[in-house]
């Protein structure tokens, strides 16, 4: 599934991600970009207008009742029966697929201790932003599993 989250999704977008989705986050894109773009890519729309798909004949347009992205992902969890598609494979800026990276290419474009404490780290091809698995995975696939129970 890939899916265009509107400017009130932002957050939402970067779990989405999280998760490995192709997820695009609109903003400040109008209705009808945001539209067109999801009808040429084969997005699934998420938003929290719920005025929106009035304005379409595309009928993959999903409003989300909750606020908060937590409930968010749980809401889109039970709506389309989400599981986790390739956790952390996307940069969680620009959304694209990050890259294992030999070690010595890192050096000195991360903290000397985390280039000494971790051997294997990913870049985004698009954004040159490097990621590494550090507590912060750990952490962020425990969340994923709380909110999947």
């Amino acid at each position: 599934m890939r899916f265009i989250c509107d400017e009130q999704l932002g957050r939402l977008a970067r779990w989405l991600r999280l998760q490995g989705y192709d997820t695009l986050f609109a903003c400040p894109f109008p209705d009808p970009t945001l539209i067109q773009l999801a009808q040429s890519e084969g997005r699934i729309v998420l938003t929290r207008d719920r005025r929106l798909p009035a304005k379409t004949i595309w009928n993959q347009v999903l409003v989300l009742e909750a606020r908060d992205y937590a409930k968010q992902l749980v809401e889109l969890r039970k709506k389309l029966r989400l599981s986790r598609a390739r956790p952390f494979s996307r940069c969680l800026d620009c959304n694209e697929l990050i890259q294992e990276s030999r070690k010595e290419e890192v050096r000195g474009r991360v903290p000397e201790q985390v280039f000494h404490s971790y051997g294997r780290f990913f870049t985004c091809p698009k954004c040159g932003k490097i990621f590494w698995r550090g507590s912060h995975v750990k952490a962020s696939m425990e969340r994923l599993r709380r909110l999947a129970a």
